[in-house]
């Protein structure tokens, strides 16, 4: 068993070292930010940080890992794959439990293909080693479910502390968690109806809660309820919204395909022969709650993925015929062959540029002062940049916290103000290029700007006539994008 989970580790090593792009901002701003500030004393909170929004026991697991690599002296290598080694463990763990839920609950043939489904996930090697808290709670989930006792299963005392323990544990990484186990939770008492499990539940989650508290205090030094501040903003002042929304049947038409790609038949057939089943009825619990929200992404269902692969593993499992074992065969070649290549694409190419950025400013000593003229929070910061001899900014995009929904509809942040017209932005913000006067502009000219190459003519409208600014370097990033102020390469202007 050992060699086996060395085996998967090793993997997920190699997935997360070669993975050198970038997904989402919470990735580097809500874990590996406020760990580096935490260690290093110096970053960039946003909002969330400043409203208590969120609990600082995610990124302290990335503190302690930065705390570890700076004694060891490892410089950059330490401050960039340290997080990814802990991160990479962490998905290892996930294919290693998911095989385990599946042999507990349909034996070692549908826990073999789940394994496979595991390893060969486009969404697992793309997402899984990343370091967002839904990776971890992914995680942290899945190894709960496996002390879970589920239907035909005995319920053990011990078991059960340690899946409600690690249970009160996701929930303090995504307070939404705490879907998954209010099904499971509802699910078990109405079995078993045993007063007992709601004493326990009730006795481990508050003691969690107050461990939590405590942690998050000395961290804010005051009192704070990250958990009640995420529910106030994303469910009672519905702000989530400003961030985008989307239509009420994403998360089954576009976010499932997304996560499963080439599986998705497979899930659509899995859950049908698992429709009585409590993993089926889970999913879609936690999916037609979800729907409820404006604001979807697919990370949040993430967690549900290993699941949802033990779903397509009684799937793969139940084509018996020699006929249909070789289109199964001939199906996972396929899965190979299509994964594959768009799991190195995304990992390898795809938005690569915003990453390699930050690399050429820390390793450039001539950058003093840099501007990044991009929608906010379009690169990693101080975790991959980790240089205090700079200045830098960036476009904010604050929430309109406070704000009635009339005055929300029409507000814009920053960066959409910028977005709005580049050219009227920079002349009202910036001196003049040549100018000394910087007394009544809310800018400096930086030794260095960045922004995307689809920006090139209305920046050159201002800074080239002077001769401020020649391009010194240049990224790719991405063939395509779906954000159109994020096409291009990643330009990068110094000072002449």
């Amino acid at each position: 068993m050992t060699s086996f989970f060395l085996s998967i580790l090793l993997f997920r090593i190699i997935n997360s070292f070669i993975t050198q792009t970038y997904f989402q901002p919470d990735e580097f701003w809500q874990g590996l930010e406020p760990a580096h500030r935490l260690v290093y004393g110096y970053g960039y909170l946003t909002w969330e940080w400043r409203d208590a929004l969120r609990s600082i026991v995610h990124p302290l697991v990335f503190a302690t890992v930065y705390s570890l690599c700076d004694l060891l002296r490892l410089g950059s290598i330490g401050l960039i794959y340290g997080p990814k080694l802990v991160q990479a463990f962490f998905a290892a763990l996930t294919d290693i439990f998911t095989y385990s839920l599946a042999n507990k609950l349909y034996g070692v043939s549908v826990a073999k293909y789940a394994l496979l489904c595991s390893l060969l996930s486009a969404m697992n090697f793309h997402v899984g080693v990343r370091t967002f808290s839904n990776s971890m709670e992914c995680t942290i989930s899945i190894c709960a479910m496996n002390y879970w006792p589920f239907a035909r299963q005995s319920t053990s005392p011990g078991s059960l502390r340690i899946a409600l323990v690690l249970a009160s544990l996701a929930c303090i990484m995504r307070p939404t968690n705490v879907l998954i186990w209010l099904y499971l939770g509802s699910e078990l008492f109405l079995r078993q109806k045993s007063l007992h499990i709601i004493f326990l539940a009730a006795s481990i989650g508050l003691i969690s809660l107050a461990l939590n508290a405590l942690i998050d205090m000395l961290y804010y030094n005051r009192v704070v309820f990250p958990m009640l501040e995420f529910l106030k903003f994303n469910v009672i002042e519905s702000l989530s919204s400003f961030y985008g929304t989307n239509q009420a049947f994403y998360y089954i038409i576009e976010a499932l395909p997304q996560l499963t790609i080439l599986y998705f038949p497979l899930l659509i057939h899995g859950w049908f022969i698992s429709r009585y089943s409590v993993l089926s009825k889970l999913c879609i619990f936690v999916i037609i709650i979800y729907s409820f929200n404006a604001h979807k992404e697919v990370r949040f269902i993430y967690p549900l993925l290993p699941v949802m692969h033990i779903m397509i593993a009684r799937s793969l499992d139940s084509w018996t015929t020699s006929a249909r074992h070789n289109f199964k065969r001939y199906y996972l070649y396929a899965v190979i062959g299509i994964h594959g290549p768009l799991c190195i694409y995304l990992a390898t190419v795809h938005q690569r540029g915003v990453i390699d950025v930050t690399h050429y400013i820390r390793n450039s000593p001539e950058v003093t002062s840099v501007g990044f003229l991009m929608p906010c929070h379009s690169t990693p910061w101080m975790s991959h940049i980790h240089r205090q001899d700079i200045s830098a900014w960036f476009l904010t995009c604050e929430p309109p916290r406070g704000t009635a929904n009339l005055e929300l509809e029409s507000y814009l942040d920053e960066a959409d103000i910028f977005y709005e017209n580049p050219v009227l932005f920079l002349e009202s913000n910036f001196p003049s290029p040549g100018s000394t006067d910087f007394s009544s502009f809310a800018y400096s000219w930086p030794s260095h700007l960045v922004f995307f190459e689809t920006l090139k003519p209305q920046i050159d409208i201002v800074v080239m006539k002077s001769n401020l600014y020649r391009e010194c370097a240049k990224f790719f990033n991405s063939h395509a994008h779906e954000d159109h102020r994020r096409r291009g390469d990643v330009i990068v202007y110094c000072q002449t």
